[in-house]
Order: C-alpha cells, then sequence, then structure tokens
C-alpha cells in the first residue's frame, strides 16, 4: 500500500505511461482473417468501436461482461438494460454477441478489495481494479477457454492508445488518448504490457464531440443518442455512495476535529469521506469557507478537517509511493543518482505535473509537486511526446 506523507491520501496503484508522437494505427495492427472481440457495455463508443471493425470486414465478434447483478430503484438491472441494447447493435451489425458472467470474480478480485480499502479509511479505484484484475485479466482467459481461441485481439471502446518500444519492439507503451477531456490511459494504468499487447484502442485517435457521436448517428446505430453512464458499475447514477457502502461497512461514529484540536462535529464512518472531499459540519460554520477533510486517523476513528479549498493541510509537497508497476515490465533507467525526471498525475483528469523521481528498492519518492487528494499515482515519461 502506498503513503503519502504530510496527510494526503494513500495511494492504490503505481505505473508507468508514456506520450508518443509515433503511430499508433490500430488498423495496421490487426491483418486480415485476424480474429478480433470486441468488449461492449452498451454505450455508444463501444458501438462505434465494432462498427469500425466491421466495415473494415475483420472477422469480429462482440464480448459482453456481466460483473454485477442487483437491481435500481425502478427494479431494473442496468446491466440486462444494456446488454439488449448490445445485442441490438449486433443485430444491426450482423456480429454474433457472448455474454461473459464474471459477477463471482469480480466481488472477489475488485469489490471485496475496494471494501477492505474503504474500511481502513483510504479510497481504492474500483476502475483501475477491474481494468487490470477483470476486464484485461480474467475475461481473456475466459474468452481464449469459452471461445477455444489463443492470442486473439481484445478492442474496447477506451480513449487511450499503445504502440510498441521503439529500442524494445516486444514492450507496449500505453498511451494518452488524443481526447484530453476522455483520455482513459489513468484507468489502464494498471494493466500489464503483456495484455496490452492484445488491446486494440480505436477510438484514441478521435474526439467524441467531434467524431464518435457523428459516426454512431450516420451509421444509425441504436446507441447514437444513449446518454453516458458515470457511475461506478455496483453503484450507479442514483445512489449516494456513502449510503451504498454503509449498506456492508459497519458505520463507527467518531470525530471531526479541527487543525486546532477543537472537536466540531461526527460522522458516520471514515469511510464516507474521502481527503479533499467537503464535509458538512451541522453547527460549525467558518468565515474563510467550507471545511474540508485533509486527514484520517483509523486507531483514533478521527477525520481531521480545515477550512478553506487552498488550506495547505490540504497539500502535500512530496509521495513515498510503491511497490511499483511498471507496464512494460522493468523500470525505466534511472540516472546514477537512483533519479528520474518524469510527469506524474494522482488523479484522473489532472493534469501531469513535472517532477523528479527517487528510487529506493521498490518504493519512489516524488518531488517537487503539490498533491490534492491523490487518489492513484501513475508516471508519465516527459520526454516521450
Amino acid at each position: 500500500m502506498f503513503r503519502i506523507r504530510h496527510g494526503a491520501r494513500a495511494l492504490y496503484t503505481c505505473t508507468n505511461t508514456s506520450r508518443h508522437h509515433g503511430t499508433t494505427n490500430w488498423q495496421a495492427r490487426i491483418k486480415p482473417g485476424d480474429k478480433v472481440y470486441v468488449g461492449m457495455s452498451g454505450g455508444v463508443d463501444s458501438s462505434v468501436t465494432a462498427y469500425l471493425l466491421k466495415s473494415q470486414n475483420y472477422d469480429v465478434e462482440a464480448i459482453f461482461m456481466r460483473n454485477w447483478d442487483t437491481r435500481d430503484e425502478r427494479g431494473e438491472c442496468p446491466s440486462t438494460r444494456d446488454y439488449h441494447d448490445v445485442q441490438r447493435v449486433c443485430a444491426q451489425l450482423d456480429i454474433k454477441c457472448h455474454q461473459i458472467d464474471l459477477v463471482k470474480q469480480y466481488w472477489n478480485q475488485v469489490f471485496s478489495t475496494c471494501l477492505d480499502v474503504f474500511a481502513a479509511g483510504q479510497t481504492p479505484n474500483p476502475d483501475i481494479l477491474c481494468n487490470s484484475q477483470i476486464k484485461f485479466g480474467v475475461l481473456l482467459d475466459e474468452i481464449d477457454r469459452r471461445l477455444h481461441t489463443s492470442g486473439a485481439w481484445f478492442v474496447t471502446g477506451h480513449y487511450a492508445r499503445t504502440t510498441a518500444c521503439e529500442t524494445h519492439p516486444e514492450q507496449v507503451r500505453l498511451l494518452r488518448g488524443v481526447d484530453r477531456r476522455k483520455d482513459q490511459s489513468y484507468y489502464l494504468s494498471g494493466v500489464s504490457g503483456r495484455r496490452l499487447s492484445r488491446a486494440v484502442f480505436p477510438l484514441g485517435s478521435l474526439i467524441k464531440s467531434q467524431h464518435v457521436r457523428q459516426i454512431a448517428r450516420d451509421a444509425r446505430l441504436v446507441t447514437a443518442e444513449k446518454e453516458e453512464s458515470m457511475g461506478i458499475c455496483f453503484v450507479g447514477e442514483r445512489r449516494r455512495f456513502d449510503k451504498f457502502l454503509a449498506e456492508y461497512l459497519p458505520q463507527r461514529e467518531g470525530d471531526v476535529v479541527a487543525s486546532n484540536g477543537r472537536v466540531i462535529g461526527r460522522h458516520h464512518g471514515l469511510f464516507t469521506k474521502t481527503i479533499g472531499q467537503a464535509a458538512s459540519i451541522p453547527g460549525v460554520s467558518g468565515m474563510n469557507g467550507k471545511w474540508y477533510i485533509y486527514a484520517k486517523d483509523p486507531v483514533k476513528n478521527c477525520m481531521y478537517a480545515a477550512l478553506g479549498r487552498e488550506n495547505p493541510l490540504l497539500f502535500s509537497n512530496d509521495i513515498t509511493a510503491g511497490p511499483m508497476h511498471w507496464i512494460a515490465g522493468t523500470a525505466p533507467e534511472f540516472g546514477p543518482d537512483n533519479r528520474l525526471e518524469l510527469d506524474a498525475q494522482v488523479r484522473y483528469m489532472q493534469l501531469p505535473q513535472p517532477c523528479v523521481v527517487s528510487k529506493k528498492g521498490q518504493v519512489l519518492t516524488i518531488a517537487p509537486m503539490p498533491i490534492y487528494a491523490a487518489h492513484a499515482l501513475i508516471c508519465f515519461n516527459q520526454h516521450i511526446r
């Protein structure tokens, strides 16, 4: 588990990705006659991905992954609705569709792990775990096993790109998507290079607002105007996250303490607030604005709050993190002083920030870098554009 100094949130994963100027033409990677499985979710992105492949006359089949089975407030299971949309698109494109049930694996390898981290007062990233453990892990193995294939291409609607390393062609680099508003390389940062070598991301070079929706409309896909899903799959979009977690974790009430040591309120469980999140404290107001959680103490079962979004207590000057996950399988070459200049990102959609990385064993120290509410740490090679 990662550690962050000065009270910022513990990190969950560490990886290395790159930006690159070279070709990432996915059509050059897939050869005529190659078998291609498209991971489809029922949304417009995966629908367009399947359409692009089918229009190039590749041997395409669709895969729908079912990983959660509870019903929403209307008594409907979202995955059932999504699978229905996948089937409709597959009918339009005349491609075969397979549903693979991974509810048990998702529970054991993603959800239970996340609950343990939440119970410790920290914040995991379920999407990073799902991609590394399930979508590009168990699912790929199940495709090979059930459909009697080996090494077939796996294509998804992620906004990301991959390319081979020039000096080591057997190694794969994960690149940012061209559409910076949709770039999902952060969520793919935990996937191994071996798995990514089978992956293709046709949308990585497209801009969603300019290209993807229009492609769907021109093709008259039934999902062309479908709204984008923004919720975590096991929570949905209509439920408060803390209320959902309270169904699985004990609510141990504790004190909310100001930076001067004064108790200013009560919380209903360390998992109900994340570091950097605004805290509504009844009966307590501040002239300088809202209160924000800047630290937690699992031993004392306390949260610590500071006034103002820019309060220095909400920031850290450096990060200590480990163990490391390098997508290429090995670490890049550090200098003689075990230091390396990289860009680092600790939250989705955060702009990467230049930093100096120091390596000691399986631990990284990153500085100088003012950090606010870190989730998962990924590092980019800033010299590769």
